[in-house]
């Protein structure tokens, strides 16, 4: 790949960044299920923001992947690692004792909460990380591997992947147990890959192959459809005899996510100039931001019912961004914060 930045991974990465923060804005609201106007607005935004964390894994994939960098574990342990670790472990220490001040009801202190870092993540925002570091440390034999295969074999590889992991699991969880029952792998059958690892290695086969022109008039209408096709199934489903319709939606969310970055790829020669400086102003700040939102919407929401998500998100994003970008201009606690 082009060693020059690339806009359209920046323009994924803060689309992708607004959508998270979006959903768990909605989040608190979306538990206690009212089924009024505000609740299914939320709800149907939920189900837009789920292309969310699979874009981040493909962008993850597609930079590191393509990377020469990723072959030296010099450089993962020197470099990439500690470039995560470091404002992971500071922003959870600094959201366990938030969370505890704003939240006298605990089950744990705040210390307990930090040294169980590892068994469960501060707030449960966090759990994107822990993939995230399984795939850094994984990725110099992941590039090993694909840099030896051909296109035809990396697409055998995503679709045993989307079979056993993301249809079959689907079939067992929404049909009746004494169907289900037959498409349920037998446990020491299981090979370990992840859904996170598959959009991973998606996000480097997408990049591998030839720009092709993309009708985006085409490629917007297929986008809508699915994810009106999805936010219908996902009312359609609160009816648990309809919960089979879940497997159409859970297939249809990786054709989502390759047709919006497809799309955005194919915009990278026609990006103003001013909108790529913009994103890439916004884009180092991504990653703090994802850090900081959790505690800050749990402050946010001590002032702010949770049915005002607008409010509660338009906030959070703001904040958030201000704070970072700010942190970002101090030599040394940029690398601690951000």
């Amino acid at each position: 790949m082009n060693k020059k930045r690339l806009v359209y991974i920046d323009v994924i990465r803060v689309f992708a960044m607004i959508l998270v923060v979006l959903s768990h804005s909605c989040a608190t609201l979306l538990s206690h299920k009212t089924h009024d106007l505000n609740w299914s607005v939320a709800n149907s935004l939920v189900v837009v923001t789920e292309v969310a964390v699979p874009l981040f894994f493909m962008i993850s994939g597609s930079t590191i992947l393509n990377s020469q960098k990723t072959y030296s574990l010099k450089y993962l342990f020197r470099h990439r690692l500690v470039r995560i670790m470091v404002p992971f472990i500071v922003w959870s220490v600094i959201s366990a004792f938030g969370y505890s001040l704003i939240n006298h009801h605990a089950a744990l202190d705040p210390w307990e909460r930090i040294l169980l870092m590892y068994h469960k993540p501060v707030l449960i925002a966090y759990w994107f990380i822990y993939p995230l570091i399984a795939l850094y440390l994984l990725s110099p034999l992941l590039k090993a591997m694909v840099s030896r295969v051909d296109d035809g074999m990396l697409t055998y590889l995503l679709v045993i992947w989307m079979i056993f992991n993301i249809v079959l699991p689907q079939v067992v969880s929404n049909t009746p147990h004494s169907i289900g029952v037959y498409f349920d792998v037998y446990p020491m059958g299981k090979v370990i890959f992840s859904r996170s690892l598959g959009y991973f290695i998606l996000g480097y086969r997408v990049t591998r192959g030839k720009h092709r022109r993309i009708n985006p008039w085409l490629n917007s209408l297929l986008i809508i459809i699915l994810l009106a096709i999805n936010i219908v199934i996902s009312f359609v489903t609160l009816d648990k005899s309809m919960q089979l319709w879940n497997i159409l939606a859970a297939i249809n969310l990786p054709i989502i996510v390759i047709l919006i970055y497809l799309s955005l790829r194919a915009l990278e020669p026609h990006y103003p100039r001013w909108f790529a400086g913009m994103i890439e102003a916004a884009a180092p700040t991504t990653y703090g931001v994802y850090l900081m939102h959790g505690i800050t919407i749990f402050t946010i929401q001590e002032f702010v019912k949770p049915t005002n998500y607008g409010y509660i998100f338009a906030l959070t994003l703001v904040a958030c961004v201000l704070v970072i970008l700010i942190l970002s201009h101090i030599p040394f606690v940029r690398r601690v914060f951000t």
